[in-house]
């Protein structure tokens, strides 16, 4: 174990010096952040909203037949806090909605109390504050997708690039043993996440974002990269040496797929259906759940994503620990 501190600060030294990979690190996370969360702020094609109680399929059918609102049958109060939607409760007769959906208050209630003519029937609203802002879920998607990024194309391209300027081969020479190696990448994915997150929330904040950034979000964060850089190492694994550069292509595959049939920038229920259960309980939209949950609510996060999530990185860094071995050259 005495080797692993020393490597992830050689092999940190050694990347934090390259241009491209600075780039990488923060360039790309910020560009990432700015633009989508200017997108988040200006996608808003129709206001959802959810009714549940007595007669609510026939409220949620009359509010469809407008070009302002979708109407869903079910949901509760909670949606309001989390999403920007505003949810009708017909048995209370109690509008509930957030900051951000106050404009369009006046005419949902308009189009209810026309539903409801010719039964007089009053209802008032109820205003909750939400910290779930467009360009905090943005912001929080794209960090979702910073660990996924950061730790399958860290762990395939450092990798790789060691292998193609036989530095492998120096260190399968020293006393470095095969998990120290693999410990030591993990490590370096690690603090390259950590400086990009802080790049992104920088920007998060000058567009009026104020993260809950607690330990929590950390212990979240840290455990989602490596996640990925054990997924990144079991395609370095796999790749056959001679043919190294295979692993960067093989990421690319996976991590596009990821990042955008996913909920880092846009609701799920914005997909077809077939691809709509796949854009919420992939890994990614699971990390991105568990940063929302924490970075955005400040809230304990769902304790079966975490599961998910802890059971999937020990899977995957068992396997990629086994697969990627120094003495294999």
């Amino acid at each position: 174990m005495r080797n692993v501190i020393p490597t992830a600060v050689a092999i940190i030294k050694d990347n934090l010096r390259s241009r491209v990979t600075l780039g990488f690190v923060i360039v790309f996370p910020l560009i990432l952040a700015f633009i989508f969360s200017l997108l988040g702020q200006a996608f808003q094609p129709h206001v959802s909203v959810y009714v549940a109680g007595e007669g609510s399929e026939g409220l949620a059918s009359y509010l469809n037949q407008s070009r302002l609102f979708t109407a869903y049958v079910g949901g509760n109060v909670n949606y309001v806090k989390l999403n920007d939607v505003i949810f009708v409760n017909t048995t209370s007769k109690v509008i509930y909605y957030n900051q951000l959906m106050a404009n369009y208050v006046p005419v949902l209630k308009t189009y209810i109390s026309s539903y409801y003519l010719h039964e007089q029937v009053p209802f008032t609203a109820q205003q909750t504050i939400t910290k779930s802002t467009p360009v905090a879920y943005e912001i929080s998607g794209v960090v979702g997708v910073i660990a996924l990024s950061n730790g399958m194309f860290g762990v395939t391209g450092v990798g790789s690039g060691y292998y193609r300027d036989k530095l492998v081969e120096r260190l399968a020479s020293s006393p470095i043993r095969d998990y120290e190696w693999v410990l030591a990448l993990m490590i370096y994915e690690v603090v390259i996440t950590i400086i990009s997150t802080l790049a992104i929330l920088i920007v998060g904040a000058l567009m009026g974002f104020l993260p809950d950034f607690g330990l929590t979000f950390l212990a979240g964060l840290i455990l989602g990269t490596l996640m990925f850089s054990g997924l990144g190492a079991v395609i370095l694994g796999l790749t056959p040496k001679e043919k190294i550069v295979l692993a960067n292509i093989v990421a690319n595959f996976l991590v596009l797929p990821l990042m955008f049939i996913s909920n880092a920038f846009f609701s799920p229920s914005i997909f077809p259906s077939f691809l709509r259960l796949v854009a919420e309980y992939q890994p990614v939209s699971i990390l991105n759940d568990i940063v929302r949950d924490t970075l955005v609510l400040g809230e304990i996060p769902n304790p079966v994503y975490v599961g998910t999530i802890f059971v999937l990185t020990l899977v995957f860094l068992g396997v990629g620990s086994r697969l990627l071995r120094l003495r294999e050259v």
